[in-house]
């Protein structure tokens, strides 16, 4: 068939391409990247690698004491005092004692008395008794971890 100007049969036009430009690559990334963060601050608050005071972060607020630290107190009008309690008992000088008799002790100790005390896989109403019947007698201590070798400070004033 021919035209009716003789010429022939005209070829289409080519079409034009449609470029697509794809973003999911870029928003899979930033996705990543925000899950990333969360991620990180959740770890952070969870290990305390920030926040406010000297806790471990567990919120518990059972292995924590409060008070002064023991470089408040005067160390030459100092006597120390070393307790363990493991689990209800209290053991001091490789005896197990009452915890009446042992508050007695420590405050019949020439100058001021710091009880070191050291928790060896003690109950948790033992070492509280114990840190009630220290404040009450107005007696500074120190809670040590057999473990961790860390301490707490506290200061009945």
């Amino acid at each position: 068939m021919a035209n009716s100007n003789g010429k022939g049969k005209k070829a289409p036009a080519p079409k034009e391409k449609v470029v697509v430009k794809k973003r999911g690559g870029c928003l899979v990334a930033l996705i990543i990247l925000i899950l990333l963060a969360l991620l990180a601050f959740l770890l952070g608050l969870h290990f305390g690698w920030w926040g406010k005071g000297d806790g471990d972060g567990d919120g518990e607020g059972d292995s924590q004491s409060s008070g002064a630290s023991t470089t408040d107190v005067d160390k030459s009008a100092q006597t120390d005092i070393y307790v363990t309690v493991s689990g209800a008992k209290y053991m001091f000088e490789n005896n197990s004692i009452e915890i009446g008799d042992f508050v007695k002790k420590a405050a019949e100790a020439e100058g001021k008395a710091l009880v070191h005390i050291t928790d060896d896989e003690a109950t948790d109403s033992a070492m509280t008794e114990l840190k009630t019947a220290l404040d009450a007698a107005k007696i500074s201590y120190v809670e040590e971890s057999a473990e961790e070798g860390s301490s707490d400070a506290s200061t009945a004033e």
